[in-house]
């Protein structure tokens, strides 16, 4: 670097040059556009505090933040996808399975589906953060999903027989208590966009309350009230799928009332296909640890089978293409009617 001039001067304010005979760009005195010359003054009447970067040197990035309905019926047009709309009342852990499969995508492909992109990374940041060492917490939290209409994260991701193509996964988050409000008001529904355009409706079990003895039987209610209240107000079809999830199975496995909560699950699930199995094409049973507080079961169990049930509805395969593997293949026509 060139010896510096007496007296030194840049017109960075945020360069100290006079102090420490350094660019802070790490530029030599010869290259910098800035060395030399007089700093810039500010214009406080206007609250600056700082240098104004100049045109050339702006960024201007997406907000990465979670996505309207209009931004995502423009991915929707824009190839092929999954709406999943992911059901279930207040606390049964809906931010925390959308939360627990991006962070399963972090530990690399997973049944040979990987992560591509995501037009909501800080999003999905935020949703992670309390629920990682990082936060100090003592132990995994997440935040309700605030009351306000639905919004979505996406998920962009390849499969490694589809040569490079890449199927979008739109995962809804709307308040638990606009569905419970659904259960009073069935016309309510018909405004959810995401359940009328959802491929599969997971609907979750909370396996927290099904430990409980207070609260166990209104479970099996709330998930059978919500589930005709859709039906009742249209918002579903019978193309639909659902995956009837049971969350928090690491409290489930550790408790001692656990084998009466799975056999409470079970009952559910058998009344679920006995009253609603002609309303939709299939209704499959999972359990997952998204967020588990304890070592009992690992960290984004039963994510993996969900994920593979997702990836599965939509457009089906051509002839010739197996059924055994997720199939990313065309968008179906009724893709370009979407969400309003």
């Amino acid at each position: 670097m060139s010896a510096v001039s007496s007296p030194a001067q840049c017109s960075n304010l945020a360069c100290r040059v006079a102090e420490t005979g350094k660019c802070v760009e790490g530029l030599t005195f010869d290259v910098c556009s800035h060395y030399g010359r007089p700093p810039e003054a500010l214009d406080s009447s206007n609250g600056d505090t700082g240098v104004r970067p100049r045109k050339s040197d702006s960024v201007l990035l997406p907000a990465a933040t979670l996505l309207s309905e209009s931004t995502a019926a423009e991915i929707l047009r824009a190839g092929d996808s999954r709406v999943i709309a992911v059901v279930g009342p207040t606390d049964a852990g809906k931010t925390s399975l959308i939360a627990g499969v991006y962070d399963l995508f972090q530990q690399g492909p997973t049944n040979a589906t990987h992560f591509a992109r995501s037009q909501s990374l800080h999003a999905f940041e935020q949703a992670c953060h309390d629920a990682r060492a990082a936060s100090m917490r003592a132990e995994p939290h997440i935040n309700r999903t605030p009351i306000g209409g639905v919004t979505f994260y996406h998920l962009e991701i390849g499969h490694h027989s589809c040569f490079g193509r890449h199927l979008s996964l739109l995962l809804a988050d709307r308040a638990g208590e606009e569905y419970r409000l659904a259960a009073d008001d069935p016309a309510l529904s018909a405004g959810y966009s995401e359940v009328v355009r959802a491929d599969t409706l997971t609907v979750l079990v909370d396996g927290h309350r099904l430990l409980d003895s207070g609260a166990r039987h209104n479970v099996r209610s709330e998930v059978e009230l919500i589930l005709q209240a859709l039906i009742d107000g249209e918002a579903c079809q019978s193309s639909q799928r659902i995956a009837l999830v049971l969350t928090k199975l690491d409290e489930v496995a550790s408790s001692q009332h656990g084998a009466r909560a799975q056999a409470d699950y079970a009952a559910l699930l058998a009344s679920v296909r006995r009253l609603y199995g002609n309303a939709f094409s299939a209704i499959e049973p999972f359990q997952t640890a998204a967020s588990p507080k304890s070592n009992i079961v690992p960290r984004g169990a039963g994510l993996e089978e969900l994920i593979s049930f997702w990836l599965g509805s939509g457009s089906q395969p051509p002839p010739g293409k197996g059924t055994q593997q997720p199939y990313l293949g065309d968008r179906a026509i009724a893709r370009m009617t979407i969400l309003p």
